[in-house]
């Protein structure tokens, strides 16, 4: 006989389920299971059946219906089976441990436990699983919908969920944050207090590249836990955020919650492999919360290299040591200011709503754009693009922020969402400079400070903004002009933006140094066509690698192939956020557009699918799926699969009269759904000839570490630097028609460029710009664009790898461990750590030769990056660490002499 108490109360026979009668009963025979093998007193049976006192006839009700169940217990062969003894001073109902899916769940569980503490992850989430497969509901369920509140129901309740989260333990350790990420979604959403709970979704959210959506979810549970229980979250959650905020590498490692929960914080700079003392088998109950409060036993952790005392103190406040707080930055600033109608003057309440309306408006709007709201003074709007994280369009950014902001707040006039009189008079100023941030170490918390002329000269411009208009200074023009369009100058440079360019005003640079991948892409593109199945070739490289040039090589080669590939292109951006399916959408319009027609591009959908499928039932499903997305109407999550399929049914079907290439660019901005369609769409396209070309930046192994791996027909390219010849040839091209360069000035400028065929492009515009007998003898200073992408590149790093940079550039561009740790006041350990991730980034090369005293050494891969990061850091801090730099060179120096 077999015995089911997780979910409704059930009892297995040999002929089937065995039927209880009455309610007393069915509680009676689920208090003792829950005690199965222990004595469970007459009081204590009493106290379960009946709330409050019992009836005088409780204790002869409970007799009855205990003499009940042996009786049901003797209609089946029960040798070796159940018995429900009497035994002072009550009753023990003995089962066997296999007989029953409580003990078979305990003993499951602490298994699982038992492999988790170990390391042995997989085996630990099968155990795991398996666990929690055996439930069936909550326990006991039919008796809690009568209203059965026992406290063994709501400790079992407990432990189940601490099972589940020793399942995503396990799972997450095992990599699978993907596989599990729904579960914990679900789960958090029901048990927003659980803090464990909320630490594994944070880390399967930031392993898929969300970073923002893993600091909502602890944003969720801090107010739950303040709101529910008064508390602010514990040390390991607030490590966790911590991490998040860091982009610490500790994430990434398999048991990166367990090193929290026995630290209380990232253990910066762990080296990997370092060991981490193990948890015990025997897990201690959860509190609460969802964390184990007890100090966990095993083995001291490993020692702690001690850090050399600091030379000097920091000029600045910095936590933890060496993160910098006051930055150089070049950033622009967005000024929005907003006058209420004069109909408004007589009711403060229309007013009030109004200006709350046009508030939520302007935030809106910039966080869309990816800048921040720093402050509002009376009607004026302060926004900072560029504060936080630095990137390379952030000037792009504010200005469509700005356009954006002026077609929303327009329609707060007559007829408008708020029915008020009168109306809103818009005015938008963007400036852009270089000022000098601090914040905090991880830039977030107060709202930073500017300092520097930018905000004065933004104030200044908007004085000079009509109702209504919008106006960027000179230099927001000059970073912004190849993608946006502007009216004529005024006297002060400043100018009005008309909107995004149409067409590209510059011309591509000659395509040098790639000679082998070219050679690459036209033998794949003809073993594409000869064996008819579909290939994925991925071209990766840091921005100005030349990805885009080369896809326009390869659409050209692939034109003009012999056997005439149709060439489809599409491309991600950041100004996708509100439209997720814009890449499909521009694939889509490339797909079916007819060159030389003004048709639009509904007729040629429709044109291009009734020729390939027919104007039967399947061409009008087709076009049922594809026509909203062409208007750019976000499906509905019912509708996503037949979207999905019809986009790809479309793009095979092209591939029945030729052979089609497909380019998508900058897929590393491209959403998670999307990032699956291009991969089915390489694995599920059939033995057709379709070569399905990506680019992106690494960051896109970030999210999708096996991306490309493990198909059969699968090839990637990594863009790497120029070599000099290349670069050589590549800088004469663009300067054909400038003159020569003298020859120290032509060293200097490859130097810089570092083969990055976007820092010659650049250098070659510096140069050709001042052409004549006026142009300047010497080396131009580092073009503001490369400045901009360099630092945007700097900011991908966590703090603590940034100040290594700082003293890595003190101590002359080459540097060891050591050398670090005693600039920056790091521990060794750390700093070792930081310049082998550096490594990895390509922000530094390893030497081929050590040392003096035998430790690796270091040397920036870009001249760049150098310049880039002593033009981070302010004079006073630059100068600190050059001297600590000089003193440790001299000490050490002594030393080895001694």
């Amino acid at each position: 006989m077999k015995f089911q108490v997780l979910g409704p109360l059930t009892v297995l026979g040999d002929s089937g389920p065995v039927v209880l009668s009455g309610v007393k009963q069915r509680a009676t025979l689920g208090q003792l299971l829950l005690h199965a093998n222990e004595v469970v007193a007459t009081s204590a049976l009493m106290r379960a059946l009946w709330d409050g006192e019992p009836p005088p006839t409780a204790r002869k009700m409970l007799q009855n219906a205990v003499s009940a169940l042996r009786g049901l217990l003797a209609t089946e062969d029960t040798r070796g089976g159940p018995v429900l003894l009497t035994h002072a001073p009550g009753y023990l109902l003995h089962v066997d441990v296999d007989d029953l899916d409580l003990t078979t769940y305990r003993a499951l569980a602490d298994r699982g436990r038992a492999d988790l503490a170990a390391g042995a992850w997989n085996s630990a989430a099968r155990t795991l699983r398996a666990a929690l497969d055996l439930w069936r509901g909550p326990v006991l369920a039919d008796l809690a919908e009568s209203g059965t509140d026992w406290p063994e129901l709501r400790t079992l309740a407990q432990a189940r969920s601490a099972t589940r989260e020793d399942l995503y333990e396990a799972e997450l350790a095992c990599g699978r944050h993907q596989d599990v990420l729904e579960e914990l979604e679900t789960h958090a959403q029901r048990e927003p207090a659980r803090e464990r709970l909320c630490a594994q979704l944070m880390l399967a959210l930031y392993r898929r590249g969300g970073q923002a959506d893993a600091l909502d979810a602890y944003r969720r549970t801090r107010t739950a836990l303040a709101s529910r229980l008064g508390l602010e979250p514990g040390r390991v959650l607030r490590a966790v955020e911590r991490a998040v905020l860091d982009h610490d590498p500790v994430l990434g490692q398999p048991d990166a919650l367990a090193i929290m929960a026995l630290d209380g914080e990232p253990r910066r700079g762990r080296p990997a492999g370092t060991p981490v003392a193990p948890r015990p088998a025997t897990v201690a109950p959860a509190s609460p919360a969802g964390f184990d409060t007890r100090p966990a036993p095993g083995p001291p952790p490993p020692p702690v290299v001690p850090a050399p005392p600091p030379a000097a103190a920091f000029p600045y406040p910095a936590t933890p040591a060496g993160v910098l707080t006051a930055q150089h930055k070049q950033l622009s600033m967005l000024l929005v200011r907003t006058t209420l109608g004069k109909g408004l003057g007589g009711d403060p309440e229309d007013a009030a709503r109004l200006s709350g309306e046009l508030a939520v408006a302007i935030r809106d709007e910039v966080a869309r754009h990816g800048g921040k709201v720093s402050g509002v003074l009376g009607p004026v709007t302060f926004a900072l693009f560029g504060v936080v994280r630095t990137r390379e369009d952030d000037a792009e950014r504010a200005v469509r922020a700005g356009r954006a902001i002026l077609r929303r707040l327009r329609q707060y006039g007559a007829g408008g969402p708020v029915p008020v009189h009168g109306g809103a008079a818009p005015r938008v100023a963007v400036a852009t400079g270089d000022v000098v941030v601090t914040c905090a170490a991880d830039g977030t918390g107060a709202v930073p400070i500017v300092n520097g002329a930018v905000p004065k000269s933004c104030a200044d411009l908007l004085e000079t903004v009509p109702p209504g208009g919008i106006r960027v200074c000179a230099t927001t023009r000059a970073g912004t002009d190849r993608t946006l369009a502007y009216g004529p100058a005024g006297p002060d440079g400043a100018c009005e933006p008309l909107g995004p360019r149409t067409t590209c005003t510059d011309t591509p640079p000659a395509l040098v140094g790639r000679e082998r991948e070219v050679e690459q892409l036209r033998g794949t593109l003809g073993d594409v066509a000869r064996r008819q199945r579909p290939c994925l070739l991925t071209v990766l490289g840091e921005p100005g690698a030349g990805k885009s040039r080369l896809m326009a090589e390869l659409a050209r080669l692939a034109r003009r192939s012999p056997q005439g590939y149709r060439v489809v292109t599409g491309h991600s951006s950041w100004c996708d956020r509100d439209r997720p399916l814009a890449l499909l959408e521009r694939t889509l319009a490339s797909a079916t557009a007819t060159p030389g027609t003004d048709d639009r591009a509904d007729d040629t959908l429709a044109r291009t699918v009734h020729a390939l499928f027919g104007t039967g039932d399947r061409g009008t499903w087709l076009l049922d799926r594809l026509r909203p997305l062409l208007r750019g109407e976000p499906p509905a999550p019912a509708d996503w699969p037949g979207l999905a399929t019809a986009w790809r049914l479309l793009l095979t079907g092209l591939t029945a009269e030729r052979p089609l290439l497909l380019v998508l660019e900058d897929l590393h901005t491209a959403p998670d759904p999307v990032l699956d369609l291009v991969t089915e769409l390489a694995d599920a396209a059939g033995p057709v000839p379709l070569l399905v070309a990506v680019t992106a930046r690494p960051e896109l192994l970030d999210r999708r570490p096996v991306w490309g791996g493990g198909r059969r027909d699968a090839l990637a390219l990594t863009l790497d630097p120029l070599d000099e010849p290349s670069s050589a040839a590549l800088l004469d091209a663009l300067l054909a028609a400038g003159g020569e360069l003298p020859a120290d000035v032509r060293r200097d400028v490859l130097a810089r460029a570092g083969g990055n065929p976007l820092y010659a492009v650049e250098y070659a515009r510096e140069l050709t710009s001042g052409t004549g007998p006026g142009r300047p003898a010497g080396p131009p200073p580092m073009p503001r664009h490369v400045r901009q992408v360099v630092a945007a590149h700097l900011d991908t790093l966590p703090p603590l790898a940034k100040a290594v940079l700082v003293c890595a550039s003190a101590l002359g561009g080459v540097c060891c461990a050591d050398g670090v740790a005693a600039v920056g006041g790091l521990d060794r350990a750390e700093a070792a750590h930081w310049l082998d991730h550096l490594e990895r980034r390509d922000f530094l090369r390893r030497s081929r030769h050590p040392s003096a005293t035998g430790a690796l050494r270091y040397a920036f891969r870009h001249p760049a990056t150098r310049e880039a990061v002593d033009a981070l850091v302010p004079r006073t801090v630059r100068e600190d660490r050059r001297r600590r730099a000089e003193a440790w060179t001299e000490n050490t120096a002594a030393q080895l002499t001694a």
